[in-house]
């Protein structure tokens, strides 16, 4: 495992990024460019920002973000996987699976015409195989430029086939969560998990004044997020994503989450963007699945 000073070392020649160590221990990076600024963490291969220098932050991060190692991040792009959710079995093993809490290996930082690449790689280990017994080697690799782009990647190196679910645990910022609306889930069946996952359907864009948690199946992979107090529309586009997650906290889940500001759900939105339910995958023997999610305001 790579340490902060072998990290520090190896990139020192760059002056767009630096590695600073949280006080528990996290360590994250920031590549600022004369286009953008971002941040990293280590922990889970996790974005925790993104802003064009001209534009609206593209992500919104809790204040009162734990940052701690083995904890979740409250914000940014978490990767709910290998299982979305409580685990399946219902054995007491981490809810949304451990991707997020595990640090990955920071593979490359490089610059192209359009942009950034940044890679991160995760594989198996004592620590996973304990909580998964599968062997595997997954990688985030994000696209930074105009646009974001997030690829991700699962190969299984098992001798057998396994079932996974996953989401991109996508947090957005809005001005007024009650002027917000998404917008491409008209007519998709949603399991609304504030009623014992009553299966429904979507009629017209989804609304905000109350808390919102639902599972959306067989989507298009195609929404629109418009925030309208501020006027800024985010566009959200996916490759191989079958379901959709709606999730607010509104105001008494927001008071019983201590990583949550009282008053927060005002200013965000989860909409994620994965396979989950239904639409959880099976990976064959030494195959692969890839997935992505790209995200712009227009």
């Amino acid at each position: 495992m790579q340490t902060f000073e072998d990290y520090q070392a190896r990139y020192s020649a760059y002056e767009q990024i630096r590695f600073r160590r949280e006080t528990g221990g996290l360590i994250l990076f920031d590549l600022n460019t004369p286009a953008f600024g971002a941040c990293f963490s280590l922990q889970g291969g996790q974005l925790l920002s993104f802003q064009q220098h001209d534009q609206r932050p593209l992500l919104w991060l809790s204040e009162q973000a734990l940052m701690q190692p083995g904890k979740a991040i409250r914000g940014g792009i978490p990767l709910c996987w290998p299982w979305f959710g409580p685990a399946p079995d219902g054995s007491g093993r981490p809810a949304h699976g451990f991707a997020r809490n595990l640090p990955w290996r920071l593979t490359s930082v490089l610059t192209e015409d359009n942009g950034w690449v940044v890679r991160f790689q995760l594989s198996d280990s004592a620590d996973t195989r304990a909580l998964w017994p599968h062997s595997f080697e997954a990688s985030l690799t994000y696209q930074l430029g105009r646009t974001l782009r997030i690829d991700f990647c699962v190969v299984n190196l098992d001798p057998a086939p396994f079932s996974m679910s996953y989401a991109f645990h996508s947090y957005f910022p809005v001005d007024d969560i009650r002027q917000a609306e998404v917008l491409g889930l008209n007519g998709c069946d949603y399991y609304d998990q504030l009623q014992s996952m009553r299966l429904l359907r979507q009629q017209g864009p989804v609304r905000f004044d109350a808390e919102c948690d639902r599972i959306y199946v067989d989507t298009a992979g195609e929404y629109l997020l418009r925030d309208g107090a501020s006027g800024a529309e985010l566009q959200i586009q996916t490759e191989n994503c079958h379901s959709a997650i709606v999730w607010n906290p509104w105001v008494e889940k927001s008071q019983r989450l201590s990583d949550l500001a009282d008053s927060a759900y005002q200013h965000m939105l989860c909409v994620e963007c994965g396979n989950v339910n239904g639409n959880s995958i099976v990976v064959p023997a030494g195959g692969a699945h890839a997935s992505a999610m790209q995200l712009k305001y227009r």
